[in-house]
């Protein structure tokens, strides 16, 4: 990683992109080609905004990647990504020649027409804002092209040193966001401004402390974001809420979330909070979940399935009687995306490895009461695991 950013280095993309290549020629593959922007991203370092227009990545087995790309993305290709090949452009979206035809012809023009091709998108375009056009492969006939999502996301089920040193870093400006949220929060506010507030107080914080070094590469109007998402009073008991009418009260449980962007990467911290005095019930539910992801936590290790996590999560939800309550599987697999192979559920027996990533997240739900769920990032190591997010788990320190 470049000293100086605190982003992946391109030595780092380079080595993705050797193995991959080697991949290729092992199956006897010509060429990956990508069009989803995370995987786009994870093997060239090229972050763009994916809409109507067709974007691609073409890795050849032997020659350097090249992009085929809107004319409005040249320049940017070419700064992010330096040790590509050409970038190939045309004017815009639909245009008088649809980009798919002319992304045939460039594919030709790389003597690729009549190869086998693994891809992430037959239709040769991400898709999405409306987008309609003629499949590559309707257009490229003499050429086979192959599922080849799993080349890209097989990689990124194992972070390197630098992608955990990003999750590190992210954690904690999170953790320093959560405070400064807590500090904000108390009965009478609406939630969307506490968090407004406190979003904006972590990243002056964040960028006055790493100024140049920082490096934002998803869209998001801020790339620290720590507030309630909705979960709040009643709220709190919809896993997935957005948005809610009421102010904040005391009684209230909350469900908090904080992640910040770092170089496209994103820990995931969320906890249980109250606001005055718990009642007994609270206390019990709180009491439960904390129960529930301490089993968890206990099980991560190499060589554990993933599946087993959500077992003695669930058992222990089981046993103390609130299986009812029981909404979600444990936890995800973390990075570049928010949620990310392999999943902590029943149906997911993949067996963890060093290096792995995860939230565990077991939760309880109350409808027309509240929700209880703590969120912590985790890393696999050689003999166990180690926590990326590192904050206070107990009821008395979330206690407002």
């Amino acid at each position: 990683m470049a000293p100086d950013e605190l982003k992946i280095s391109t030595e780092e993309h380079e080595n993705r992109i050797a193995k991959i290549q080697n991949q290729l020629r092992r199956n006897r593959i010509d060429a990956l080609y990508l069009t989803n922007s995370t995987r786009i991203l994870y093997t060239t370092g090229f972050a763009h905004i994916s809409t109507e227009r067709p974007l691609a990545a073409v890795i050849p087995n032997e020659e350097p990647p090249f992009f085929m790309a809107p004319r409005l993305e040249y320049d940017h290709a070419r700064k992010e990504c330096p040790f590509a090949g050409d970038v190939l452009t045309y004017p815009d979206y639909p245009g008088e020649t649809h980009p798919m035809r002319l992304f045939a012809k460039f594919m030709a023009q790389k003597g690729l027409a009549s190869s086998r091709i693994a891809t992430d998108s037959a239709q040769g375009a991400a898709g999405g804002y409306g987008y309609r056009g003629p499949a590559l492969q309707d257009l490229m006939r003499r050429a086979k092209f192959i599922d080849g999502k799993d080349i890209v996301d097989r990689l990124r089920l194992t972070k390197s040193k630098q992608e955990i040193r990003l999750l590190r870093e992210s954690a904690k400006w999170s953790e320093i966001a959560h405070d400064i949220l807590l500090e904000n929060t108390r009965a009478g506010l609406h939630d969307t401004l506490v968090a407004v507030k406190s979003s904006y107080d972590a990243l002056a914080r964040m960028l006055k402390k790493l100024g140049q070094t920082y490096v934002q590469l998803k869209i998001a109007l801020s790339p620290v974001v720590v507030g309630f998402r909705g979960q709040v009073g009643v709220n709190s008991a919809i896993p997935h809420a957005v948005y809610t009418k009421n102010k904040i009260r005391r009684g209230d449980v909350l469900v908090t979330e904080a992640g910040v962007e770092m170089g496209g990467y994103t820990s995931e911290l969320e906890r249980t909070v109250i606001i005055g005095k718990p009642s007994s019930k609270a206390k019990r539910y709180f009491e439960a979940m904390l129960k529930a992801q301490n089993a968890a936590l206990k099980e991560f290790r190499p060589g554990t399935t993933c599946s087993k996590i959500d077992e003695v999560a669930g058992k222990s939800i089981e046993d103390s009687g609130l299986t009812d309550a029981h909404r979600h599987h444990t936890g995800h697999g973390i990075g570049l995306d928010g949620h990310e192979p392999p999943w902590l559920d029943p149906g997911d027996r993949t067996i963890m490895r060093e290096g792995m990533v995860f939230s565990c997240e077991p939760g309880l739900y109350f409808p027309g009461y509240a929700g209880f769920r703590h969120s912590d990032t985790v890393v696999i190591t050689k003999k166990g695991m180690d926590f990326i997010t590192h904050y206070p788990r107990g009821l008395e320190e979330l206690t407002l």
